[in-house]
């Protein structure tokens, strides 16, 4: 039977949120575009891809590359994602190219977030989009289109589900992801209603992910896997393999069994407003560490400022004040490695304090065991702080006293990034070059990625963009 047959065989059906995100998908084809809906997401995406850039420089890519691909070099691998090469190629290759662009746009922890999913969108999204982008010779405004509608789907998630989801473990890039990638890459393909309800149940059951793995190598993998399960879903669904339909909603589905609790004040009708245009909906990250330090960041670093030419050895201590929300996924005290180090608030304002900045270079191992770093995490405390306890925007407080009894304390509430603090054309752009490396500022590959991408919604076909991608990558890979 279909998911169509099915779902009339069962009066008692409940697949709310199937149908509202059907029902939104129907009307936002229609819909127009804001000027700063298209701003927003088309920043996302050229930062993604310059954290892919980044991520091939990462120590897990030879390792996921092996795996993947055997012992292929990078340049053999990339001709297979040549468009041409996809077009003819099954879904287990053109699944295995998303699950290793989606693993390098996290590998870094540089990408995106979108909150109440408390996910890194972009990263899970534009990888099957890409690919089967690619395939099909879309436009980048289908492109844009298709990656709203997945903040969209992510956002209804979260909204329904954190933070009790979020809190009993589960890493939202990983089982929101694997919805909401399909949900953005059925939009692109331009399915059907059933065809998309039958995506929508398959990867109910593809969903996966644990913040265990926090710090490691597999944290990224969960946005790669999400990227691989939208094709595999996408894919079955076109050839009619059944599923329950209400695979997400039914009283052994996925949230019932993954799980969560929200607020009623969470609650927001589809598309009223885009969740790509809320507070929250897309923020990019200023740091290269998980998102929950950035606050405290921004706060230290206002600090450092404000005592310009005093000494780090003239700190008697540094208090962070912290929200709970903010220390579940911070589960390193004192780090080991640089992967520890970006889940780690004393590490992170140590090196904020230190270096006036946090950046890729800073989550080096040789970075870690500086001597000044673990004197100054000595005087680090980290705690929940009464007056942003409640806060899930990871808001902040840095206390600073020195030795001769001068104190200081900053409050932060929205990070650097953020739409409320936005990041600027200028300093994207440096971002984005900076992910790809010093050497290749002048490199004309890099300038031609970047202004395509900046010029993404005029674009008649994302092949550029994409082939643009594909050779960055071969530019910045270890090898």
């Amino acid at each position: 039977m279909t998911a169509k047959e099915l779902g009339s065989a069962d009066e008692g059906l409940n697949s709310e949120f199937s149908d509202g995100l059907i029902a939104f998908c129907r009307a936002f084809r229609a819909q127009s575009l804001s000027a700063e809906a298209v701003r927003r997401s088309t920043d996302a995406i050229t930062d993604t891809l310059a954290c892919m850039a980044l991520g091939a420089g990462q120590a897990l890519e030879p390792k996921l590359r092996r795996a993947l691909f055997s012992t292929q070099p990078l340049t053999k691998v990339l001709t297979q994602f040549a468009s041409e090469v996809l077009r003819a190629s099954s879904t287990d290759a053109q699944g295995s190219a998303a699950l290793y662009l989606g693993t390098l746009a996290h590998a870094a922890d540089f990408d995106d977030i979108s909150h109440p999913a408390y996910c890194h969108a972009t990263a899970l999204l534009l990888p099957a989009l890409l690919i089967r982008g690619a395939v099909l010779g879309v436009s980048g405004e289908e492109l844009i289109r298709a990656h709203i509608v997945g903040i969209e789907t992510l956002g209804q998630l979260g909204r329904r589900l954190n933070t009790g989801h979020y809190e009993r473990g589960w890493h939202t890039t990983g089982t929101f992801g694997a919805i909401g990638a399909t949900a953005a890459l059925a939009f692109l393909e331009k399915f059907t209603d059933e065809q998309m309800r039958g995506a929508l149940g398959v990867s109910a059951s593809l969903a996966s992910g644990v913040r265990q793995n926090f710090g490691t190598m597999t944290k990224p993998l969960h946005a790669g896997l999400a990227a691989r399960s939208a094709i595999l879903a996408t894919r079955l669904a076109e050839q009619d393999f059944t599923c329950a339909p209400d695979a997400i909603e039914g009283k052994f589905g996925f949230m019932k069994v993954f799980g969560g609790i929200a607020p009623a004040s969470y609650a927001k009708p589809w598309g009223q407003p885009l969740e790509i245009l809320t507070e929250t909906g897309i923020g990019l990250k200023a740091y290269p560490c998980c998102a929950a330090t950035h606050p405290a960041i921004d706060a230290t670093r206002a600090l450092r400022e404000k005592l310009k030419g005093t000494s780090v050895e003239e700190i008697e201590v540094i208090r962070v004040g912290a929200s709970r929300f903010a220390m579940q996924p911070l589960i390193y005290d004192i780090p080991t490695t640089g992967l520890e180090g970006k889940f780690s608030m004393r590490y992170c304002i140590a090196s904020a304090m230190i270096d006036g900045a946090v950046k890729i270079g800073t989550f080096e191992p040789a970075q870690i065991k500086r001597p000044e770093i673990e004197r100054l995490m000595k005087k680090i405390t980290v705690e929940i702080d009464p007056l942003v306890a409640d806060d899930h925007e990871f808001a902040a407080i840095v206390d600073l006293k020195l030795k001769s009894g001068v104190q200081e304390s900053i409050r932060i509430d929205v990070a650097s990034g953020k739409p409320g603090n936005w990041l600027s054309h200028t300093l994207l752009k440096e971002k984005f070059f900076d992910c790809l490396g010093a050497e290749r500022v002048n490199g004309e590959t890099g300038k031609v990625l970047f202004e395509t991408a900046q010029q993404l919604v005029a674009q008649t076909s994302i092949e550029p963009l994409y082939q643009g991608l594909v050779r960055t990558l071969g530019e910045t890979s270890l090898g």
